[in-house]
């Protein structure tokens, strides 16, 4: 990629220099309650289930007398129930991963990439772009500073809370550093407000890049998991476990695919109908807010179709070596399996019980399948858990850190 910067879409910024402000121990001490959000928020965009029943009210009332719906007034309300997906990166981490999607042709969803360092925004690609706090940071970044990515995410909530109108929004950001540990938190707090569900993926930085980062990233979890539904951290030091041989590069290369690949298959998952379905209000109870540590599992594989590679490759995709979670605690599953039109009711079954015996008896388990004609002889195996819980939510959610609050200009 060409460093430099195309004359004509330059940006000019005046001269300035960002200075690492000293954190005083009344901003430490400073923890701002969680807001009501219901109860402040008005409505700025009805649900698809409001908006279902508004139209099906005025059907009635409009119709009183009528038996049976004809298909004009059905697809009436299947434009009504077609849900919204918003796939947003947030700082110079998910501006990648959101770029890749982009590169990948991506179309499943609208995508919008946030940060603060005007340079790294010009070159990733994304359907939308926005250059958080103008002001404050004049497209210089946040200086791994998160109390300055908050405070930029602060100075233009109000456009924030425009763009995030979604019935699902993803997240994918970084954590450790400035932009996505400080303003990723807002982003979903934004959301939060317009009604839609927040899923966030985000890395976890090696032990070995300092103590000081690795406190960062604890505080920018335990803001996440107040706005987020779902919030299933990746951490960087598995990656040297399962590939401890592998270039760094090769390492962050195969960690960005992995979230490319679930962003991408879950957002397919939403929008496309199969032979045997899975819906919304399906994702919905694997995703939705459970309890104080929002997190779960998501794992995706892809198997050459023989017997033996269709089971490894399914406990593969449960335990997913990415996140190692206690598959034990697992109390609903979905399981979406993809193949071309001579995927076999056998292959499908093998896929199922295998994921069946290694969650609880007791666990609700849905399964779907649709067709996928360039897979071949290859079979696409996507599970979604809920239940186990990431050691670095609880950690982060337990522990004593402080809030993130903006500093003021």
């Amino acid at each position: 990629m060409n460093d430099k910067i195309n004359p004509s879409k330059q940006t000019h910024f005046k001269s300035f220099t960002l200075q690492t402000k000293t954190i005083t121990p009344e901003q430490k001490a400073f923890s701002p309650k969680v807001e009501d959000l219901v109860d402040i928020v008005p409505q700025q965009r009805l649900s698809a289930r409001s908006s279902f029943k508004q139209l099906a009210q005025s059907n009635k009332e409009q119709f009183p007398d009528k038996t049976y719906d004809n298909d004009d007034y059905l697809a009436d309300l299947l434009k009504v129930l077609k849900v919204k997906s918003l796939v947003v990166g947030v700082g110079g981490a998910g501006n990648n991963i959101v770029s890749r999607l982009t590169e990948l042709g991506f179309n499943s969803a609208e995508t919008l990439n946030i940060n603060t360092d005007a340079h790294d925004l010009y070159y990733s690609n994304s359907n939308n772009k926005f250059l958080l706090g103008k002001e404050r940071c004049n497209g210089l970044g946040s200086g791994n500073n998160p109390y300055i990515g908050a405070s930029a995410a602060e100075d233009d909530v109000d456009n924030l809370r425009k763009m995030l109108q979604a019935d699902i929004v993803f997240i994918l950001t970084g954590m450790g550093g400035g932009t996505g540990t400080g303003a990723a938190p807002i982003i979903a707090r934004e959301a939060k407000k317009n009604n839609a569900m927040v899923v966030t993926l985000c890395s976890i930085p090696f032990k070995s890049e300092g103590n000081m980062r690795r406190q960062r990233a604890k505080m920018g979890l335990k803001n996440m998991a107040k706005f987020s539904d779902t919030l299933i951290p990746l951490p960087n030091d598995n990656l040297v476990q399962f590939l401890p041989k592998a270039p760094m590069l090769t390492c962050f290369k195969i960690m960005d695919e992995v979230l490319v690949k679930t962003i991408s298959e879950s957002v397919n998952l939403i929008n496309n109908c199969g032979i045997v379905n899975i819906d919304f209000a399906d994702i919905k109870k694997v995703f939705e807010k459970n309890g104080e540590y929002p997190s779960g599992l998501i794992g995706i594989t892809e198997s050459m179709g023989t017997d033996n590679d269709l089971i490894n490759k399914s406990k593969l995709a449960l335990h997913n070596p990415l996140l190692k979670p206690n598959t034990k605690k697992v109390d609903h599953c979905l399981v979406s399996v993809t193949g071309d039109h001579k995927l076999s009711l056998s292959k499908v079954d093998r896929i199922i019980s295998t994921i069946t015996k290694d969650i609880p008896d007791d666990a609700e388990l849905k399964f779907g399948t649709s067709m996928d004609p360039n897979l071949a002889k290859k079979v696409k195996i996507m599970v979604l858990g809920r239940g186990p819980i990431s050691p670095y939510v609880r950690t982060a959610v337990d522990s004593e850190v402080p809030d993130i609050p903006p500093i003021p200009i």
